[in-house]
């Protein structure tokens, strides 16, 4: 994942810093920051070399204008320059309280160079870079995001301390309308070579802002993505740029789901779970996989592995399976098909390749064991309860 100028700007640590002008360039890039301290003296700049920013553009600059301090004009100098050199931004900490021209707040706007103030002398200089520099290690380990959601997906969702502590370590930029995708390989997991790849595509599309993170998630990728406002469209639709970018093969390489559209960020780790359920869930081959199309299986997902519904799934399935050892499941897979069919017997033998007979033999045998009857309406939903609970039970294909 990338850093860029708007996380910074969304450090708790650096809640007193106070934009002043370039509010256009809060999407650039942070790779590296550097102290302007001497560079930019005229009275040294012929014999000292610039060493923080022999680097290639990317990096924030963090200054006192210590040598401005009898001369404040000097600043849009140095503001010149940083943006010729692809500076990324610039924060003063303003402790001699020099004047900030209106030229330098112009050019800085026009060149949408990010200037941040600093009026207090906390933190310090040292504490700053490294608070950039640990975020910027972060986002750089290929698993980071990983552990990351695997402890959101873990924490306790009653304490929304922890809930919020841990959706700001994911992205400090994300904003409150946001949807999850997951993209699962159909086969085997993505090396880190054809991960990294996968994200760079969307990076160059110019697809990914502050807001969104792209990265390595249980073998696959996970998209999140989020805006100050994202329309009332469907979630497939807000995914549909992402998916045409990674190219027109996808979903023969991966399964694709997607959460609902959620309105508050602390919701993430719902939008999260969302995405692996629809991954996970919808049974249609093709196409991206939303949450809102898996019909009951929404309501039930959350509560499956709860005391109460595995006592339900117990009392109709743990009979059938019994009988079925030493049968290759027959029974049973045949209910589970009968189920997914909507009861449909002639669609049941058709996918299980058999004599309507022979299914009808095998629900009858099921109904027996349970002295229902799977052909009437009622007994049908109490069975097609339980087996839905069985599917969603098994999830540890999102437990990663």
């Amino acid at each position: 994942m990338k850093l860029y100028v708007q996380d910074i700007y969304n450090f708790p640590e650096l809640s007193k810093m106070t934009l002043i002008a370039g509010e256009g360039g809060l999407k650039k890039e942070v790779k590296h920051c550097g102290i302007l301290d001497y560079e930019y003296d005229q009275d040294v700049a012929n014999k000292y070399s610039d060493y923080n920013y022999r680097t290639g553009g990317g990096f924030i600059t963090l200054t006192t204008f210590l040598y401005a301090k009898h001369d404040p004009n000097l600043i849009y100098e140095a503001v010149k320059k940083l943006v010729a050199k692809n500076g990324s931004g610039l924060i003063i900490k303003n402790i001699f309280k020099l004047p900030i021209a209106q030229n330098v707040i112009k050019y800085a706007d026009y060149m949408d160079f990010p200037v941040f103030v600093l009026h207090d002398s906390y933190p310090f200089f040292e504490d700053i870079i490294l608070l950039i520099n640990k975020k910027m290690e972060q986002y750089e380990s290929f698993y980071f995001m990983e552990q990351r959601v695997n402890t959101l997906l873990k924490a306790d969702t009653s304490d929304t301390n922890i809930l919020t502590e841990l959706t700001y370590e994911i992205n400090p930029s994300l904003q409150d309308d946001l949807a999850v995708a997951f993209f699962r390989p159909k086969e085997g997991r993505l090396s880190r070579e054809r991960a990294i790849e996968e994200e760079n595509k969307l990076y160059k599309a110019g697809l990914i802002e502050p807001g969104d993170a792209i990265f390595f998630y249980g073998g696959g990728l996970m998209l999140i993505h989020s805006a100050y406002h994202c329309g009332n469209g469907h979630p497939v639709n807000l995914f549909a740029p992402y998916a045409e970018v990674l190219g027109p093969d996808l979903f023969q390489r991966y399964d694709v789901g997607v959460s609902d559209l959620h309105h508050v960020k602390d919701e993430l780790v719902e939008a999260i779970r969302e995405s692996l359920y629809a991954v996970s869930f919808d049974e249609r081959s093709d196409g991206i996989k939303a949450f809102d199309q898996l019909g009951v299986y929404q309501a039930i997902l959350p509560f499956a592995e709860s005391k109460a519904m595995d006592h339900y799934r117990q009392r109709y399935i743990s009979p059938i399976r019994e009988y079925d050892a030493g049968r290759s499941g027959e029974i049973l897979n045949t209910v589970i098909a009968f189920v997914k069919a909507g009861g449909n017997l002639d669609t049941t033998a058709e996918q299980m390749g058999q004599h309507k007979n022979t299914i009808r033999y095998r629900l009858n045998t099921a109904g027996s064991l349970l002295d229902l009857n799977l052909f009437s309406l009622g007994d049908f939903e109490k069975m097609a309860l339980a087996v839905r609970i069985d599917i969603c039970s098994d999830q540890s294909e999102i437990t990663i």
